[in-house]
């Protein structure tokens, strides 16, 4: 028979067993608890992230007007607050439409609006140049009531009117329009091989898209 010692040895080495197992499952729970409540934290700090760049956007979506100055043969000229994107023809029926003395065959009624954009709407006594110039918009601070040149439509002849241009840059201004698209601003043929800083400030106030 065993002896009483050796049981009771027996029994405490059990018990060690078992509290050593228990001490490790207790470990185990604690840490992926640990792991589960982290996650959850960086869920909800992503969440509240995404919250914050919606929320970003959406204010940046109300307060992204222009202002147009709108003025010449239209029912009511003044300054008018449109949506980025908004055409001519648009500012136009903001100000209430053209009078009858309007002359709408020289203004380029599809043209994109910019901020601090002066649209000037002549009469009949008025008339456009050839080939490619225009009345309408003009950015702020520059001359108005004067035809310009379309560099998106004009041809290499009417290019080279314009102050600077030879024929070899006129060539590559039409070449630039048909490699990357019209021009979206007056300042955007600053990109064009040829026309620096300069050249630009002397034809600004005689060119237009």
């Amino acid at each position: 028979m065993r002896k009483l010692s050796e049981i009771v040895a027996e029994l405490r080495s059990n018990r060690l067993v078992l509290f050593a197992a228990a001490a490790v499952i207790l470990t185990a729970a604690a840490f992926l608890f640990y792991l589960n409540g982290e996650k959850d934290t960086i869920s909800l700090s992503e969440a509240e992230r995404a919250e914050e760049e919606t929320a970003a956007a959406s204010d940046n979506k109300k307060t992204s007007k222009v202002f147009v100055d709108i003025s010449g043969c239209v029912k009511n000229p003044g300054v008018y607050e449109v949506d980025p994107g908004c055409r001519i023809f648009q500012v136009i029926e903001k100000a209430g439409g053209v009078t009858g003395d309007a002359d709408t065959s020289v203004i380029n009624q599809a043209e994109p609006v910019s901020d601090g954009l002066k649209v000037v709407i002549p009469d009949k006594n008025q008339t456009a140049d050839p080939a490619g110039r225009q009345y309408g918009g003009t950015p702020a601070g520059q001359e108005t009531g004067t035809a310009r040149i379309n560099i998106n439509t004009a041809d290499s002849a009417s290019l080279q009117e314009i102050p600077g241009i030879g024929p070899v840059t006129a060539e590559k201004i039409i070449a630039y329009r048909e490699q990357n698209g019209l021009f979206r601003s007056v300042e955007d043929i600053r990109n064009v091989s040829g026309i620096g800083d300069k050249t630009y400030e002397k034809m600004k106030s005689m060119i237009t898209v």
